[in-house]
């Protein structure tokens, strides 16, 4: 559609093997172009968007107090068995008044394919893909089921009472044990013989911008029981619904959503899906499974890209590496504070002299130059502190050489090695296992257990250390991991070029072993 821009790191580019910049679900960028995109966009917003936002605002308002009174006055012990068959009063209201207040957003018809299952033929409903603000139409299309919700949107007026209302369950996306908890509870609803009503959620890592299906986590499937595929569509192809990671703000989604004439939406009911034996014992593959079949219904490629807490990745080999690297926005706070990039070979050079190797805080600012207490904060928080709350000052040389985008991705592998190698008793400079681990985790975030059992495959444990070849032949040549020093970690404005060997999910193209390696790039 004309007036649909992507926005990619980099302006695409060719390789060896005539790849481009691959595409990246988690950016989107929508401008109105040609006479009735901008019809809509400057004539109708302003008449429709602030009439259908007052309205809608209405009816959403209007259920808070409905919301609250279903709860009211119940204890926890209570909150924790099924409330479905009581005040069911309530749950007609919000239902009505649900279906109002997207009517005022334009969506004024709904087609429904298919049959949707009761809670004893399926306890899950699955939605694909997540990629509106509009999104949670589905819950009025599937009688107000329960959600699965991140913690945070309790704090939401009027959204946080509707969680209540419905007994949604609720994840913290940065506590491992709060994911846990869920997982538990998912199992005890959805085994629960229909006590519960159906579970509905978007399994996570479904948000994209709606031209990929990206991973399904295996969280929700951990029970082993059936789920009913559930599929979203929006035949009128609006990307001005679109949300992701980076790309239009809330308000002018919001508008350009809003001064359609209608939104058209289709929802499709698959059948019923249930797992396998091996399934119910790997929920890895019963996830993998499902998005397949609902990537094949929606016609949208099926990637293995997904969000680890509020940050895009995609698997490299062991690796979950970030579609943007966090160290390119030190980079910019960096040049905004009004460092000279001039100076980063100077700060190189004394860690290769072996004159500076750790440094605190108010160290870092004089290498630096830098008196901005603010600036010197962020950056020095980005790297791991020793015992003594010391930084390596190596891995800061290391991020800041990373910036330069004359340097070319074997020369940034070269410093690596040069930075974190030593000298053994017969004068050869190897690159230990933690010195390994500092490069990963310093350019990409990289734990020492992903990067650990990289080093492994690489150097075989009767090997001292990995020597400067073997660490290049990992850079630049090997089959899989060339590709982080030749496409993830080139520069934005230097145009960086497409992994070629990884397929389009983001995993790696045979087999991940040293002798696997390509001899020329």
């Amino acid at each position: 559609m004309s007036g649909e821009h992507e926005a990619e790191h980099g302006d695409p580019s060719e390789d060896g093997d005539g790849g481009v910049t691959p595409f990246n679900p988690f950016l989107h960028e929508f401008h109105p172009e040609g006479f009735w995109q901008k019809f809509r966009f400057y004539v109708l917003g302003p008449v429709l968007f602030p009439l259908r936002f007052l309205l809608a605002a209405i009816f959403l308002f209007l259920m808070w107090p409905i919301a609250a009174l279903r709860v009211t006055g119940m204890t926890e012990e209570e909150l924790s068995r099924s409330i479905r068959h009581r005040r069911t009063i309530l749950h007609h209201l919000i239902y009505v008044l649900s279906r109002t207040m997207f009517f005022m957003c334009g969506f004024h018809w709904i087609t429904i394919r298919g049959r949707r299952a009761s809670s004893s033929e399926a306890p899950l409903l699955v939605v694909a893909p997540h990629s509106t603000f509009f999104d949670p139409i589905v819950t009025v299309v599937c009688d107000l089921p329960s959600v699965v919700s991140r913690v945070e949107n309790l704090n939401i007026p009027v959204i946080g009472a509707l969680l209540r209302f419905n007994q949604s369950i609720m994840v913290s996306r940065h506590d491992p044990a709060s994911r846990k908890k869920v997982v538990e509870e998912v199992k005890r609803r959805a085994t629960s013989r229909g006590e519960w009503p159906q579970l509905l959620f978007f399994p996570e890592g479904t948000n994209g911008n709606g031209q990929v299906l990206l991973k399904f986590k295996p969280g929700a499937f951990v029970a082993g029981v059936p789920v009913q595929p559930v599929l979203m569509r929006y035949p009128n192809k609006l990307p001005a619904t679109i949300w992701t990671w980076k790309g239009n703000g809330v308000l002018k989604v919001l508008w350009l959503t809003m001064s359609q004439f209608y939104i058209n939406l289709e929802i499709e009911f698959l059948p019923v899906y249930n797992p396998s034996p091996e399934e119910k014992s790997n929920p890895a593959l019963y996830a993998s499974n499902v998005q397949k079949i609902m990537s094949k219904a929606l016609g949208k490629p099926a990637t293995e890209y997904e969000l680890m807490g509020d940050t895009p990745v995609t698997p490299l080999g062991h690796l979950k590496v970030p579609l943007d690297p966090k160290f390119w926005e030190l980079g910019k706070i960096l040049r905004k504070a009004g460092f000279s990039f001039d100076s980063v070979q100077g700060l190189i050079d004394l860690c290769l002299e072996g004159v500076c190797s750790r440094v605190g805080l108010e160290e870092l600012a004089e290498k630096l130059g830098l008196t901005q207490t603010d600036v010197i904060s962020r950056v020095f928080s980005y790297f791991p502190k020793d015992a003594s709350g010391m930084i390596d000052f190596r891995e800061v040389s290391l991020v800041l050489a990373a910036q330069d985008a004359t340097r070319s991705a074997e020369e940034l592998a070269k410093l690596a090695f040069d930075l974190f190698s030593t000298c053994d008793a017969d004068g050869c400079f190897l690159l230990s296992a933690e010195g390994f681990s500092s490069i990963l985790r310093s350019l990409v975030g990289s734990p020492p257990v992903e990067s650990g059992k990289v080093y492994a495959e690489l150097c075989p444990r009767e090997s001292p250390g990995l020597d400067r070849d073997g660490f290049l032949r990992f850079a630049v040549r090997h089959p899989c991991y060339r590709h982080l020093f030749l496409f993830y970690l080139r520069p934005p404005a230097s145009g960086r070029k497409k992994p070629s060997r990884v397929q389009q999910n983001g995993s790696c193209s045979g087999k991940h072993t040293p002798g696997n390696q390509l001899k020329s790039d």
